[in-house]
């Protein structure tokens, strides 16, 4: 933890220090999953890879269903190459082989032994194919924050002796490589589940917590609601109510019956929501697959029914308990004395008015959250992408290979195969990048070595590489200078381009081109910006600089491409089956074991980057929906009611000469008022739960005033409409009759 920031993950000098020091705790570390590709029974396929110390498995709790987890001796550099299947990948693709471990199979180019294969159902998290021993270290991949500790406490501690241990040791320099000045580091233990939905990659922890109390809210409008509906229920029984009492039922007796029929009423309501709810979390999963990266199916289990039983009765006594208590303690004498007449008035108007006053105003800030992150799906979608994604295809294709460990086999791949590429008709342009706009780039140091802006530390920014063909393939703004060429080539001149942002944050006041970067590289040209997906914001317009992949030496090859599938992006007039079909043609004439993986449009990519924002619109606007029904629902009845006890006095008035429309208005108006009073208390609570929107929100105002103002506008309808339906009954009145039945 530094500061308020916490991290989940270390280097490798933090985790050989703490595993050989830690005696409280069973502890493992993973890198970033890896795409790779596996070659089994003679095809070629992408996979995910996951490389895991020794004792992941051990730490997780989980044995492999066949053979064994990785060994300490093959977590070493230099050690044997093993692998342990997922069970999935095991049928896939080796065809549920019962002979397979102790085989080999051809990964990233080169022959790994099968140790083991873990039972169905298991996936880690994140979520692999298979695992390969890390073999970790402190420099390269090590030398970063790159590792993700996992760590279980072992029998003979508990946590707080874990913790006290971690504790002691957390103010050493050892533990802490890369303390800065002035910044307080502390080592502490946090669930997976915490350190999941806390992830930066995976911002998801608030947003579920606001999403909860959310169905909290909805949940407690239904009980408001079934209240007021019980409410009305309860004055339409009186009469029969007070008759038991009059005959000898004691009042006990009679709220243990009323409390029971709200219980029955509660569970025929949670077997309802029970059947909804499975057809809903099919749609659900669909939904939630990509943005919240499920490895495993969502079910209705025994603890799901436990919640919703335990919800079914906690409504059931919060809607039902007032209601029941009011009606068992009437008056019965005055309960009989009105028997067969309409009341001309509810005796407590106030409590029933009170509950639709309430449930307005809830779902006031349910739709007004719903409309702040409805906005900003909208504003990220309208943001300028700052290229021309139309008929471009992309597809990854992983290079972490053995075969691929050199720039010249890298750039050769690259310049045969999009050769081939360019030459199949409609191809308007094609090329390779190391990632693409919409996309998470690779963070690395660079700095300004000449000029006034020169800095002599390495400062934080965006690299991409790239080939010639990339910018013209997604139609990048060209600002100033060129763009990459063939002759851009190791051995000449290392060059360089920026975009926008990084002129902004690192050379401001100063002319870019010409100016020199780290390895004496020199700024050839400026392009406009693009969308990436940031820390802070789901994406922005961040500094990025893009090296020719012709000038890319051995190991920074080798260092990218174990956290990148680089991109092949091909912009064709003809339909995208063709041009991914030329793709595959292309690359298989150069190496036919290298599968491309995820075709995807710039669209598709671009949607893929808004996915959270997305599931969070959806799942907002449905809750939002339901309050909106449930408070129309509470202001029909109410006025339905009303119209009932007032019946008589409406005759009347229509007999003395009021006409029908002042009449309707009359009784419309107080569900009307009261729902603009709930509106008005709903804006005062919406302002102060300002600060918790924050969490769902980017590039929009908590107090945007043109949600607040559409929002009221929509309830105020709604409820204008849910008072004029019941109303308009009066217009089939006949005074005569009315008086007549009175």
């Amino acid at each position: 933890a530094q500061g308020e920031d916490e991290e989940t993950s270390v280097d490798g000098k933090t985790w050989e220090y703490l595993r050989d020091r830690v005696r409280s705790l069973d502890m493992a570390v993973h890198a970033l999953p890896q795409p790779v590709n596996l070659v089994a029974s003679g095809a070629a396929q992408h996979v995910q890879q996951l490389r895991v110390s020794s004792g992941f498995f051990r730490v997780l709790g989980v044995k492999p269903f066949m053979g064994r987890e990785i060994d300490p001796e093959e977590d070493r550099p230099g050690a044997a190459a093993v692998v342990v299947l997922s069970h999935g990948l095991w049928i896939r693709a080796l065809g549920s082989d019962p002979s397979i471990i102790g085989k080999k199979i051809v990964l990233r180019g080169e022959p790994f032994t099968v140790v083991g294969v873990m039972p169905e159902g298991f996936n880690s998290r994140p979520p692999a194919d298979l695992w390969t021993p890390l073999q970790p270290s402190t420099t390269g991949e090590g030398g970063g924050s790159n590792y993700g500790l996992l760590t279980r406490v072992r029998p003979e501690y508990d946590i707080r002796q874990a913790q006290a241990e971690l504790n002691l040791i957390e103010s050493s320099p050892d533990a802490q490589p890369r303390r800065q000045p002035g910044v307080s580091v502390s080592l502490r233990l946090v669930s997976v589940q915490r350190a999941t939905a806390d992830d930066r990659q995976l911002p998801l922890g608030e947003p579920l917590l606001l999403l909860w109390a959310a169905v909290g809210v909805v949940l407690l409008i239904g009980c408001v609601n079934v209240a007021g509906l019980m409410l009305a229920r309860g004055d339409t029984r009186r009469h029969e109510i007070a008759t038991r009492l009059a005959l000898g039922s004691s009042r006990h007796g009679v709220l243990a019956q009323l409390l029971s029929e709200s219980l029955l009423l509660a569970a025929a309501g949670g077997a309802v929501g029970l059947a909804f709810g499975y057809g809903a979390l099919i749609a659900l999963q669909r939904l939630a697959a990509q943005p919240l990266e499920l490895t495993q199916p969502i079910n209705i289990d025994l603890r799901v029914l436990a919640v919703t039983g335990a919800s079914a009765l906690l409504a059931s006594i919060l809607a039902g308990l007032y209601p029941a208590w009011r009606t068992a303690r009437m008056d019965i004498r005055d309960a009989l004395a009105t028997a067969g007449r309409t009341l001309s008035g509810h005796r407590r108007p106030w409590v029933r008015q009170g509950l639709v006053v309430s449930e307005v105003a809830l779902g006031m800030v349910l739709l007004v959250a719903f409309g702040l992150v409805l906005k900003t799906l909208a504003n990220l979608k309208g943001l300028s992408p700052g290229y021309d994604g139309r008929d471009v295809l992309t597809a990854s294709l992983p290079l972490q290979d053995a075969r691929y460990s050199t720039s010249a086999a890298v750039n050769q791949l690259y310049d045969a195969g999009l050769a081939r590429i360019r030459e199949y008709p409609g191809v308007e342009a094609a090329g390779v990048g190391l990632t693409l706009p919409y996309q998470r780039a690779l963070n690395d140091g660079i700095r300004v070595i000449d000029g006034p802006r020169a800095t002599p530390q390495n400062r934080s920014t965006n690299v991409t590489y790239v080939t010639p063909g990339y910018f013209e393939a997604l139609r990048f703004r060209m600002v100033r200078g060129r763009l990459f060429m063939d002759s851009d080539r190791a051995g000449s001149q290392p060059v360089a381009i920026i975009n926008e942002a990084f002129a902004r944050r690192f050379l401001k006041d100063d002319d870019p081109l010409g100016r020199h970067l780290g390895q004496g590289r020199e700024i050839i040209g400026i392009v406009g910006d693009v969308q990436q997906v940031g820390f802070s914001d789901p994406v922005a317009p961040i500094p990025n600089l893009y090296l020719p992949a012709a000038q890319i030496d051995d190991g920074y090859f080798q260092l990218v491409h174990t956290w990148f599938a680089p991109s092949w992006v091909v912009r064709g007039s003809g339909p995208q089956s063709a041009i991914a079909a030329a793709m595959r043609t292309g690359v298989a004439s150069v190496d036919p074991l290298l599968p491309f993986a995820d075709f995807q449009t710039m669209d598709e990519i671009r949607d893929r980057a808004f996915g959270l924002q997305r599931l969070e619109s959806v799942l907002l606007g449905a809750l939002a929906g339901l309050a909106l029904l449930l408070s129309a629902v509470g202001i029909f009845g109410l006025i339905a009611q009303t119209v009932v006890e007032r019946t008589r006095e409406f005759g009347i008035r229509l007999a003395l000469g009021a006409s029908v429309g002042r009449t309707i208005s009359s009784a419309a108006r107080p569900g009307i008022l009261l729902s603009a009073a709930g509106i008005a208390i709903g804006f005062v609570l919406a302002r102060l739960a300002g600060r918790l929107f924050q969490a769902l929100i980017y590039h929009v105002e908590a107090t945007d005033t043109m949600t607040f103002t559409l929002v009221a506008i929509t309830l105020l309808g709604v409820a204008t409409l849910a008072s004029l339906l019941p109303s308009l009954r009066i217009a089939r009145l006949d005074p005569a009759t009315t008086l007549r039945e009175e």
